[in-house]
């Protein structure tokens, strides 16, 4: 019998599959700490002005809308909070070592079109 030299392959091909579920989220922030078990959790929102309860509105001589006279509901701004993640520690570095490659490559393709724009 022939002994077979059992070699690791040095290739691997990883198939991204989106789930039913599937979102793009826009991100104006995030919020978030340290769980109980060591890991992560973050909480991503969403900015914005808040939407008002109600408004009331004069009625020009012409039957059209005029100047406001009441707006009602909360003052100030409305963070809808979109998802939360929760990682560990190895996730966190591996995330924030992309993040950064990703800043780079923007800094790099915004000096490029500020040159090209001169």
């Amino acid at each position: 019998m022939k002994k077979s030299k059992n070699k690791l392959s040095k290739d691997i091909q990883i198939h991204y599959i989106k789930t039913s579920s599937y979102r793009t989220y826009h991100v104006d922030g995030a919020y978030g700490g340290l769980t109980p078990n060591g890991n992560i959790y973050c909480e991503f929102f969403v900015e914005r002005n808040v939407t008002p309860q109600s408004i009331t509105y004069g009625i020009d001589k012409t039957g059209r809308l005029g100047k406001l006279k009441k707006k009602t509901g909360k003052q100030g701004l409305v963070r809808e909070i979109e998802c939360g993640i929760s990682i560990n520690i190895g996730t966190a570095f591996a995330l924030k070592n992309w993040l950064e490659d990703k800043i780079k490559d923007y800094a790099k393709k915004a000096k490029l079109f500020k040159e090209e724009q001169k």
